[in-house]
């Protein structure tokens, strides 16, 4: 297949050309990036892992696609506001048949280049779409992406546009691939069975310290709620290293396209994914809120579950509305 060739936008298309960044910094942090075959920090090529100097057959680390066809179109012109659900497999190698470890759903108001990160606790007790009752994560295991938007979607009333779906092993490959993250440890955490030992401050992370850290709910304040909130920092940190490396060398960008694509399983047109990456670094972290859904933890006969509060249904509706929670951005 031929790749299509993209220009550098002209002035006269300056405004829609920035107005979708966020888009990109998101959708390249949790995906483009987060493939086996990205450039490290000196700019040399990392191929995946080999044999007598063939290239291995290897699992696609993301996968990534449009939650209702093409209706996403109009979010990107900035018509409406833009969402996209992230989701995070515990199944270290393949992306099919397990559970959703981690939940969020990134909205963005394009006009004002502001976003919200919003956190749903895997444990989260909901409706699944002609399964009952169970536990949120339960619903990739259960009908694969699509059905996890149609339950985040019934949840919150909040339209998805793309899914973007990666594993253990892809997360892990996306913070290596793009030189480690520096993340704000907000509280000691020592916890033996995600691997954090981390005291609190600013430490750089590489891709098993990361996961270590985004995974931690037994040394987190509020179990899996804190752990939702965690990973919403990680997203965050990615958003702040793509933009300060794109500031540095705009081909960046294009190097991450490029050499992860055959990594990434997708049905989008190539030029959507690069209208995606290329709106990139756009939104400072400072004007992306951070959020998890107000709930409370307790069982349902021996399981541990995380019940969503009512008090979240006005935060649906004020994202719905624009991208964004609260009064954010100028």
């Amino acid at each position: 297949m031929t790749k299509s060739r993209r220009h550098a936008p002209q002035p006269s298309r300056f405004r829609r050309w920035w107005v979708r960044s966020v888009t990109g910094a998101l959708l390249v942090c949790a995906a483009a990036a987060a493939v086996g075959g990205l450039r490290d920090p000196g700019g040399h090529a990392r191929a995946a892992e080999s044999s007598g100097g063939a290239v291995a057959d290897v699992q696609p680390a993301v996968r990534i696609g449009a939650a209702h066809g093409a209706s996403y179109v109009p979010a990107l012109q900035g018509r409406r506001p833009l969402f996209l659900l992230v989701l995070g497999s515990d199944e270290r190698h393949r992306l099919q048949g397990k559970r959703a470890d981690s939940i969020h759903i990134i909205g963005i108001d394009l006009a004002h280049r502001r976003a919200t990160i919003l956190g749903i606790p895997r444990d989260s007790w909901v409706a699944i779409p002609g399964f009952g009752h169970d536990k949120i994560n339960a619903s990739l295991q259960l009908g694969g992406p699509s059905l996890t938007v149609r339950t985040v979607e019934s949840l919150t009333g909040i339209r998805i546009d793309f899914w973007i779906l990666t594993t253990f092993k892809g997360f892990k490959a996306m913070v290596d691939g793009i030189g480690g993250l520096k993340i704000d440890v907000p509280y000691a955490m020592h916890d033996p069975y995600s691997g954090s030992n981390f005291e609190p401050g600013v430490r750089r992370m590489n891709g098993k310290q990361a996961l270590a850290f985004s995974r931690d709910r037994h040394s987190t304040p509020g179990g899996d709620l804190g752990r939702s909130g965690n990973q919403g920092r990680v997203l965050l940190s990615a958003l702040s290293k793509l933009r300060d490396r794109f500031a540095k060398d705009p081909g960046t960008l294009f190097d991450w396209i490029g050499v992860g694509w055959r990594q990434i399983d997708t049905d989008l047109s190539v030029s959507t994914l690069l209208d995606l990456g290329l709106t990139a670094t756009q939104v400072a972290s400072r004007d992306v809120n951070n959020v998890v859904v107000p709930a409370t933890t307790g069982n349902v006969g021996a399981a541990s579950v995380v019940f969503i509060s009512s008090a979240a249904q006005p935060l649906y509706a004020d994202m719905k509305h624009d991208g964004v929670i609260g009064a954010r951005g100028r």
